[in-house]
């Protein structure tokens, strides 16, 4: 039997990580045991590699149930670029990609198979996962199992069911958004025995959120925030698919960098604007709820929230798919002042009628209405206690339009409390204008927050940065890869200052997690020297 050790000798040598992550050693040490397991842990906490580092130690196959294509093509495209068993099984898949999929499964190569609870009922995968000797199944995007989670999806409600045909194996369900409810719902769904249950911190300290209510003229509001932030990636999520399209068409009329992904596009234009957008780190995608869930793309800056989400672990999960690289990002929410208002005063009619629902009621309208720390009102709906962030904007000042007061009428006593404060420090202070979205240098632009380590470059290693970011674009295009992936963005400003002489010494020092400098990094070497001359 496998052990951690070996794990992290994978990790290290085919992933390119030099050690676990926080809370990843004691998951992965219970998947290599075979326990059922629950993992609750924020985008960005190395959740994937809890199950797929054990599935590629052991000989038998582990199905991997997604919900999205997108998702689904992005994780085993990846794992197939370093060299591991790895396929995808779903509706948009070429005649031979199937062949070469039965292929794997009949010869028992294949040690991971991505694919969605439809598949998963139909009896012909069931018997060819049996005849494979499917030994783990696991449950990615686990709250869709529940009727209290964000993103509920019928067809994962049946997955315990379809387990018992595949001879009960090893369940892990793993997801970054569930309240105690939904939690509690997932384990009596999914599981036949109590799984062991590893539960994060929801705290993501890279992150900075904001909500701004919407003006007269939200497209005109929503092309200033992102010409802004001109020249970094970030995704901007819609209600419909015609919003998105046209949220894209008004950013590329006001000469911004933007496409849209929804449902509604065919299979090979989704796949290419995906495509694209993991390779650029200018472009603003405007998309559907579904789009980034789970797309290993680090270098996402900032997300915007054009239509307000319905519930707080939507806004938590779309929130999350900025700033995975751990470096400074956003997260923008646009509200009504007056829907809001109306929501907070329906939620004890809510609560009557369905609990779950006045819950959730009560805390989107706390995140927009309260002058109180936004993660930590977030949080709080997800289970957790935590003091304040310090990094949102009513942390940092805040604010709370007139007019919000002055609908809040359906919570007198929060009023009250806010009329309180304003006599003892005056309205000014109570409302002061609103914070700055992320805190910048008085000479900085938006894109020098990304980079402060450039800072400080002299002119001619400015040029060179120049060089070699359009240098690891263009490998990253050829790759299929967010350029992040291949050298980040200290590295490129090391490489700017002191340039790499040799394959050997550009990954001896920086590293070569996806493998692709050792054979491609000669175009970094040859950008960052061109011009000396």
């Amino acid at each position: 039997m496998a052990d951690l050790e070996e794990a992290r000798a994978l990790l290290r040598d085919r992933f390119g990580f030099a050690d676990f992550l926080p809370g990843q050693a004691a998951a992965i040490q219970a998947a290599l045991d075979g326990e059922d397991i629950f993992v609750l842990a924020p985008t960005g906490a190395g959740k994937s590699l809890i199950y797929q580092l054990p599935a590629l130690l052991r000989p038998n196959l582990t199905v991997v149930v997604s919900p999205l294509v997108a998702l689904m093509r992005d994780q085993a495209r990846k794992l197939e670029a370093l060299g591991l068993p790895a396929a995808a099984l779903h509706a948009d898949i070429a005649p031979e990609a199937w062949r070469r999929v039965c292929d794997g499964l009949e010869s028992r190569r294949l040690r991971l198979l991505y694919l969605a609870p439809e598949r998963l009922a139909e009896p012909e995968t069931l018997a060819l996962l049996r005849e494979a000797n499917a030994r783990a199944l696991v449950v990615d995007e686990a709250h869709c199992v529940s009727q209290w989670g964000h993103d509920f999806r019928p067809d994962y409600r049946r997955i315990a069911g379809f387990a018992a045909r595949l001879s009960a194996p090893q369940i892990i369900a793993a997801t970054a958004t569930a309240s105690p409810r939904t939690r509690a719902d997932i384990v009596e769904n999914l599981f036949d025995r109590p799984p062991r249950q590893f539960v994060a911190s929801f705290r993501r300290a890279s992150i900075v959120l904001s909500a701004l209510p919407r003006e007269r003229d939200p497209m005109r509001q929503l092309i200033r925030l992102v010409a802004a932030r001109r020249g970094a990636a970030g995704i901007i999520y819609c209600r419909a698919r015609e919003t998105a399209d046209r949220v894209a068409a008004a950013l590329k009329g006001a000469g911004l960098a933007a496409s849209s992904y929804h449902a509604g596009l065919p299979a090979g234009l989704r796949a290419a604007r995906q495509d694209e957008f993991l390779a650029r780190s200018d472009l603003t995608m405007a998309a559907t709820i579904a789009f980034g869930l789970g797309v290993d793309k680090p270098d996402v800056r900032f997300v915007i929230h054009y239509d307000t989400p319905d519930d707080p672990e939507t806004l938590y999960q779309e929130t999350g798919r900025a700033g995975r690289d751990g470096r400074p990002a956003e997260a923008i929410a646009l509200y009504a002042p007056g829907r809001m208002a109306k929501l907070r005063a329906a939620r004890f009619e809510l609560a009557r009628l369905d609990p779950a629902a006045g819950e959730r009621a009560r805390a989107l309208s706390d995140y927009f209405l309260r002058p109180a720390c936004r993660e930590q009102t977030l949080i709080r709906a997800l289970g957790e206690e935590a003091p304040p962030c310090g990094r949102c904007d009513n942390c940092r000042g805040g604010h709370l339009p007139r007019r919000a007061l002055r609908l809040a009428r359906a919570a007198p006593h929060e009023v009250f409390g806010l009329a309180r404060q304003g006599l003892r420090g005056g309205l000014a202070r109570l409302f002061p204008p609103p914070a700055p979205i992320v805190d910048l240098d008085e000479t900085a632009t938006p894109a020098d927050n990304w980079a402060p380590a450039a800072k400080n470059l002299s002119v001619e290693e400015a040029r060179r940065l120049g060089r070699l970011r359009a240098a690891r674009l263009a490998l990253a295009r050829k790759a299929g890869l967010a350029p992040g992936r291949i050298i980040g963005e200290e590295g490129l400003v090391a490489m700017a200052v002191s340039p790499s002489r040799s394959l050997a010494e550009l990954v001896e020092t920086h590293g070569d997690p996806s493998g692709l400098l050792a054979r491609h990094g000669q175009s970094l070497i040859d950008a960052a020297i061109a011009g000396n001359g």
